[in-house]
């Protein structure tokens, strides 16, 4: 999933330190716990009720995140809380993710078919989606069951429509247009 704006540039700023001082491997592992703590319901509206002093809630911050190999990941914590930004959290983390992959020379690759695939079914496109891109691939699956049938495949910016209703369009096109 692409993220955009302010949260990406939230996020090219932490890779951008914590690249620096050598943690990207320490922020991937609490890339997880953060999601987690974005998706703690009672920590958010901790965290956005105005009635609580900001400095109870660096309190929390600094709890949570107490190892002193935390200490800029606590430093992104506290700036989205000063700025209001906390609700942008999750897409922080999402597109820190992606500059990870990024980095590592990772695709990021999209997969919609019209019914659900089995999981050895999704391991064999990805270990072919490797193999005829030559980079490591992170697949993503969804369905869609107005594709009818066949796939759709989105990779960075590309997209590749092999779906029975692309084909069925086009093909209601020649008709319309042969009988004009």
């Amino acid at each position: 999933m692409a993220v955009a704006g302010v949260a990406k540039r939230y996020a090219q700023a932490a890779f951008a330190v914590a690249k620096e001082h050598g943690q990207l491997t320490h922020w991937e592992q609490r890339l997880l716990d953060l999601i987690r703590v974005a998706e703690d319901t009672d920590l958010e509206e901790f965290v956005e009720n105005p009635a609580i002093p900001l400095e109870a809630k660096v309190q929390v911050i600094e709890r949570l995140f107490p190892d002193e190999d935390d200490r800029y990941l606590r430093s992104l914590l506290v700036l989205l809380l000063e700025r209001g930004r906390w609700h942008q959290l999750r897409d922080v983390a999402e597109a820190f993710q992606q500059l990870l992959r990024e980095e590592r020379g990772v695709l990021d690759v999209e997969l919609v078919t019209a019914v659900s695939l089995e999981e050895a079914e999704i391991e064999r496109v990805r270990q072919q989606l490797e193999t005829r891109l030559g980079r490591p691939v992170q697949l993503r699956t969804s369905v869609d069951p107005e594709l009818l049938g066949g796939v759709v495949l989105r990779i960075g910016d590309e997209v590749f429509d092999a779906s029975v209703r692309t084909q069925l369009t086009g093909l209601r096109r020649q008709l319309i247009g042969a009988a004009a």
